[in-house]
Order: C-alpha cells, then structure tokens, then sequence
C-alpha cells in the first residue's frame, strides 16, 4: 500500500527533533533510537517506498545532522534495511512484541556497527552506555508503531 510521501517525510522529521533535542545528562544514554525505529516502521510497513536506497539517503542527512563521519549512519542503516527487506514477510506478519525484539537485535547490531566505525575512525566509543538506548528502543517499539500506523494516512487500492 503506498503512503504519502509527505507523511513518510514529516515522521522522520519529528524523529530527528526527538534525536537532537537536549536532554539532561543523566539521561542522555537512555534516548531511544528514534531515526533507526522510524525506519525500521516504514521498512515494514512499506518496502516498496523505503528501501535500500531511501535508508542511505536517511543516512546521509542523519551524518550531517549529528556531525557523525559522512556515511556512517548511511552504512548502518543500509545494512540493517536490508536484513529486515530479507526478512520483511516473518518480521511485518510477527506480534509487536516480537517486532519489538526484533527492532533490538537491528538496534545492538546498529550500536556494535556504529562503534566499530567510529572506533576505526579514531573516535571513542561507549558501547556499554549505548545498550541503555536499545532497551528503551525496545520499550517504545509497539506505541510508536501503533501511533503512525493509526496516524498515517490510508490510501485506497484502485482496481
């Protein structure tokens, strides 16, 4: 079913205010991975519109929106698109809680990727911290699904 580009656009739009927004600093490692969750929505939801190459495109924006090295998110995010386009039937037919842990997995492997690149880069990492993100990933998955699947507009199917 094809969504509206603009809605696709503003979802991500508030991920990313909810990504760069300041928090205190105790709960800094708590964010949850917003951008990463939004994607992994619309990869399910939608694959014919979010694929591969709107995961790099994300990406990109996302590396010169946090001041990350070009590409790397774009990496990430590419490579986790396509696990879940593999696995896109099993995962969009799976209850939201095993959705949920799903979204996990794709937000450890985005951590681990991330601070390999960052470590190979020259930059530190804080791997241990980052696992506190992927448990309130994990958390939030099934009302953020539920919030833009019953706000996302529904198109009809012309026959």
């Amino acid at each position: 079913m094809k969504t509206n580009y603009f809605f696709i656009g503003f979802t991500f739009l508030v991920a990313i205010v909810l990504t760069i927004i300041p928090l205190p600093q105790w709960a800094i490692w708590l964010r949850p991975q917003w951008i990463l969750s939004v994607l992994l929505f619309w990869v399910i939801v939608s694959p014919e519109q979010c694929g591969v190459g709107f995961a790099w495109t994300i990406g990109i924006v996302m590396d010169l929106i946090i001041g990350t090295p070009i590409g790397q998110q774009s990496l990430v995010f590419v490579f986790l698109t396509y696990i879940l386009l593999k696995f896109h039937a099993v995962v969009f037919h799976s209850p939201r809680w095993q959705q949920a842990l799903f979204l996990g997995f794709f937000a450890i492997f985005n951590v681990i990727l991330r601070s390999l690149i960052l470590g190979f880069t020259g930059h530190s990492t804080h791997v241990e911290l980052n696992g506190l993100s992927v448990f309130t990933t994990i958390v939030i998955w099934p009302w953020l699904y539920d919030l833009i699947d019953v706000t996302r507009p529904k198109t009809q199917k012309i026959s």
